[in-house]
């Protein structure tokens, strides 16, 4: 199952990415749990709505965003992408970058939630993955 899951997760990304970023949303369930507290702007959210408010609030601060694909990896139901994302501070005019993870857990084909770790190797933790 989890090479099915990995597969789901990276077409998403290639949606969000692409041509197709509202696409990208029907690929999470409706009642998706959305986990970003360890974030500078932290923060839950539970369905869709909270999760397109939760990623535009994010992206807002930023001009010149885009993020890096560094690996996805699965066990079972849960998938593990690390990633870098690059931007400039809207305000500010500071160019950031960050490499962080995300860790997504499928059921019945959907995202059903999402958790977000500054440190990849927290992420591969939770996922019980081995860096």
């Amino acid at each position: 199952m989890s090479e099915a899951n990995v597969e789901l997760v990276a077409e998403m990304y290639r949606a969000f990415h692409g041509e197709r970023p509202v696409d990208a949303m029907s690929y999470f369930s409706d009642d998706v749990v959305v986990d970003v507290t360890s974030r500078v702007d932290g923060g839950t959210g539970r369905g869709r709505d909270d999760l397109t408010r939760i990623i535009g609030q994010w992206l807002g601060m930023f001009d010149d965003w885009h993020e890096e694909i560094e690996q996805v990896r699965g066990t079972g139901d849960l998938v593990c992408v690390v990633a870098v994302q690059h931007g400039r501070g809207k305000d500010s005019g500071i160019e950031a970058q960050m490499r962080y993870a995300i860790v997504y857990e499928v059921r019945d084909n959907t995202i059903a939630a999402m958790t977000l770790y500054r440190d990849p190797a927290e992420a591969f933790e939770a996922a019980g993955l081995r860096d």
